[in-house]
């Protein structure tokens, strides 16, 4: 959102998280173009390569979708975090996002009614 903010200098911070969080758009078709637009700038050539790595955020409660304890790497420690799985494609100094997921412990993916509640499909 703050990145769409620079650009678009106009537009108002709730309108942008409305529309990121709220509006019916298709993320995956959003990610899927941005995969091929990065793949004609960057793929293709030997010195590209895929960058795969997780990430995790720490969280309070127990409403955020797929956050438990569990260890998380950027901190070094178990505490309560949410984490994500995240695919760049670089080359030289250049690298972008082409894909994510969030990953879910197996105490969410088993419970499909919290599941259901947080719109996990």
């Amino acid at each position: 959102m703050e990145r769409m903010k620079e650009i678009v200098t106009e537009a108002d911070e709730q309108r942008l998280q409305h529309m990121l969080t709220d509006s019916p758009w298709d993320h995956r078709a959003a990610l899927d173009q941005a995969a091929e637009e990065a793949d004609q700038w960057l793929g293709g050539t030997a010195d590209n390569c895929l960058l795969i790595d997780e990430s995790g955020f720490a969280k309070k409660g127990k409403h955020s979708v797929g956050a438990k304890r569990q260890w998380c790497g950027r901190q070094g420690k178990v505490d309560n975090y949410q984490v994500g799985v995240f695919a760049a494609l670089g080359k030289g100094h250049m690298s972008t996002l082409i894909d994510e997921r969030l990953y879910l412990p197996e105490e969410w993916v088993l419970d499909r009614a919290r599941c259901r509640q947080a719109c996990i499909l």
